[in-house]
């Protein structure tokens, strides 16, 4: 869009995560590695995972569900604290976090006490963010995905 020909507009640059501030990277690091420490407190305890989903739905593959659980936060907890492939390990981590938030947690009530059910609400929020805001500056996304000028 032109003002007028004696005043062309400039053009802008393409708007892409390595603009966010390093704190965002920052943040994003501290995810990942919540998640992986998360995914390993899980297979440590897999029977405690398998008795909680297992009073949510009778299926027969919950045993093989909680071993999944625990696999897609440590595998995706490395990814999104490195930067490789953000969006996509966000995107397995959603149905995980959105399953924890509904099924799980919100069975002992929406009150301050019940920890791990804000927990799990505040990583599905800061999971969303990073969906819409990108991997960041520092990150393996950026450094192999972007173009070279």
């Amino acid at each position: 869009m032109q003002l007028s020909p004696q005043y062309p507009a400039a053009p802008r640059p393409a708007r892409t995560s390595a603009g966010n501030p390093v704190w965002l990277d920052a943040l994003r690091v501290l995810l990942g590695v919540f998640l992986l420490i998360k995914g390993l407190s899980f297979l440590d305890h897999s029977t405690d995972v398998y008795y909680l989903l297992s009073q949510q739905q009778p299926w027969a593959g919950l045993k093989k569900a909680s071993l999944f659980v625990s696999f897609f936060h440590i595998v995706g907890g490395l990814m999104i604290a490195t930067g490789t492939l953000t969006r996509l390990a966000l995107m397995c981590q959603l149905p995980i976090l959105l399953g924890a938030v509904l099924l799980v947690n919100s069975q002992n009530g929406f009150n301050l006490a019940n920890t791990e059910l804000w927990t799990s609400l505040l990583v599905l929020l800061l999971c969303l963010m990073f969906m819409i805001v990108g991997p960041g500056r520092y990150s393996v996304d950026n450094k192999v995905f972007r173009q070279a000028k």
